[in-house]
C-alpha cells in the first residue's frame, strides 16, 4: 500500500520488513554507522516526514536485525524514498536488482 502525504508518494511496509540500505540510501541516524550500509526491521515508516525533504528522504523507526523486537525501536534513520519504493515493488523482470533488499519476517513471503 502506498500513502500520499501531500503529493508526496511513499510506500507503506509492513512491520517486520527488514531493508538493506546502501551507504547513499540514508543520511542520519540513531544505530547505523555513518559511511557503512545497514539493515533495519522496520516498524514503522514516518511517511509525513518526506513533505519536509522534499518527497526524496522519509524517517523510519526500527531494530537491528539481530535485536529481540519486544521493547520500543532503537534505531532510527532518514532514508532515500526511493530505496524504500523499490523494496515496496520487490523488483521486475529484466530490472538489475536494487541495492536495497526486502525480506518479512514471522512467516510472510520473503523478497530479495
Amino acid at each position: 500500500m502506498t500513502s500520499n502525504a501531500d503529493n508526496v508518494e511513499v510506500p507503506e511496509l509492513p512491520p517486520g520488513t527488514v531493508l538493506r540500505f546502501a551507504v547513499s540510501e540514508w543520511r542520519y541516524g540513531r544505530g547505523p554507522v555513518p559511511g557503512e550500509p545497514f539493515d533495519l526491521l522496520i516498524t514503522y515508516v514516518r511517511i509525513s516526514s518526506a513533505r519536509s525533504y522534499g518527497g526524496q528522504w522519509v524517517w523510519v523507526d526500527g531494530h537491528h536485525v539481530d535485536c529481540r523486537p519486544d521493547h520500543p525501536p532503537c534505531q532510527q534513520a532518514l532514508v532515500s524514498v526511493a530505496a524504500v519504493r523499490r523494496a515496496a515493488v520487490g523488483g521486475r523482470a529484466g530490472v538489475q536488482p536494487p541495492p536495497a533488499e526486502q525480506v518479512v519476517v514471522d512467516g510472510a513471503v520473503a523478497r530479495r
